[in-house]
């Protein structure tokens, strides 16, 4: 198989994804020993260190204000804003319309793309979105929902996917310009880490896991080279190749990815409607896939013989 730039778009982003997921397991397990805000604040801050070693490193630095500002205030927004509004939604709604709202992501994305990039994009990508977003229904079918469901809480929620969503058009046109995308990554987390020190302040609180505690360093290990920097690098380096529908299309793996890590990771119990949703999701991230390749081949099988 021919590695292309296209290729690895795709596969950074379903790596993005599955980071992520398996991190948010990681991150709701350390959040009940540990206030979350702080958490969060110490592996982005962390990663941010990191990265920007990496950039001297590479020879990456930015040379201009110009060149950081854009990407900073990208990171203020997302992941910044976004955690912030589906954080305050979270706590007042329930999961399942958390997880609901979050699913309106992947049908957002294309039609934003088509709005503000210009993006033409097949039939088959919002119609797998659909198909995913079916999939999610499933798999939250008939959950038992902690707490009930609260309008203001879903507003909350729904401006996090909307700034989620209009973080993928701004990241698409960061990538697609000048900038490297590894420092884009660094300087997204960046803005991220200082959202992360508004947010933590004003929780009031702060509280670091002891070097001693031997699991709680492991998770946030995982949390600064996984769910941060492996996830915003193949992030950036996606939305530097492959189209925003198909960023958005591939976040629908992530209530998948995370109802496995679940099981794994905490025992959690895997019903018949899990199993059913999942395959519901992979059904429907695959359909674009195998539409390329149905056509592919009958485009093949058109073309004269050599």
């Amino acid at each position: 198989m021919i590695i292309t730039p296209e290729r690895t778009g795709h596969l950074a982003q379903i790596t993005a994804v599955t980071v992520l997921a398996i991190g948010i397991i990681v991150q709701k397990h350390l959040a009940l020993r540990y206030p979350p805000a702080d958490i969060v604040f110490i592996q982005f801050a962390v990663s941010a260190v990191i990265m920007w070693a990496a950039c001297w490193a590479l020879g990456l630095l930015p040379r201009r204000l110009a060149e950081i500002v854009p990407g900073v205030c990208w990171g203020f927004l997302m992941p910044g804003s976004v955690f912030l509004f589906t954080s305050a939604g979270a706590a007042r709604t329930d999961g399942v319309s958390t997880a609901l709202i979050w699913g309106l992501l992947p049908l957002l994305g294309p039609i934003l793309a088509r709005i503000f990039l210009g993006e033409r994009i097949h039939w088959s990508l919002p119609f797998g979105a659909v198909i995913t977003f079916a999939g999610l229904i499933v798999l939250t079918f008939d959950r038992q929902a902690v707490g009930a469901g609260d309008p203001y809480g879903n507003l909350l929620v729904l401006i996090g996917v909307l700034s989620a969503a209009g973080g993928q058009i701004i990241g698409r046109i960061l990538n697609t310009g000048t900038a490297p995308w590894f420092r884009l990554a660094t300087l997204q987390v960046t803005g991220g880490t200082m959202a992360a020190f508004v947010v933590a302040g004003l929780d009031g609180t702060w509280e670091v896991p002891p070097l001693a505690d031997g699991p709680a360093m492991a998770a946030l290990v995982y949390l600064v080279i996984g769910m941060t920097i492996i996830n915003f690098v193949g992030l950036n380096l996606a939305l530097s190749r492959i189209q925003v529908a198909w960023v958005a299309l591939y976040n629908s793996l992530g209530p998948a990815i995370g109802t496995l890590t679940a099981v794994i990771l905490l025992s959690s119990l895997i019903r018949p409607f899990d199993i059913a949703g999942i395959a519901i999701i992979v059904a429907g991230v695959a359909t674009p896939h195998l539409m390329r390749i149905a056509t592919n081949r009958r485009s093949g099988a058109k073309s004269p013989r050599q």
